[in-house]
């Protein structure tokens, strides 16, 4: 998958396979992974991630029935052309869970708006 990372959390309440299948989508609307492109045999992502064939082949299924990715005979799973409008809100929609989720664990902190906008800024900046 290129450049694509695939980072998994054993203490996530969210299934192995819902991190796989959510990092996939992600980077499939991000164009990370390009349309046309092949994403790794079952078994080689669940070794790659040291994870069942079973879990690999769920998140798989589950991106065949959202129509990101085809299952091609002789070819495997491939990443299907994509719609920009619907990649744009899904996009939208993760970016706004996670201001949502900077802006909670920032009260947690007792960090006010200055300090998260320097930090976000840092961070803007590193990229």
């Amino acid at each position: 998958m290129g450049n694509v990372q695939i980072i998994l959390s054993s203490t996530s309440a969210v299934p192995i396979y819902e991190q796989i299948k959510t990092q996939i989508r992600h980077a499939i609307h991000s164009g990370d992974i390009a349309e046309g492109a092949r994403l790794p045999s079952l078994r080689q992502l669940a070794a790659e991630l040291r994870v069942s064939v079973i879990t690999v082949t769920r998140a798989y299924n589950d991106l065949v029935a959202e129509q990101l990715v085809s299952n091609e005979h002789g070819r495997g799973f491939v990443v299907r052309p994509v719609d920009s409008t619907v990649a744009g809100a899904a996009l939208a929609e993760r970016f706004d869970r996670a201001v949502v989720e900077l802006v909670a664990a920032g009260r947690s902190a007792h960090l006010n708006i200055d300090d998260i906008n320097r930090e976000v800024e840092a961070e803007w900046k590193r990229r």
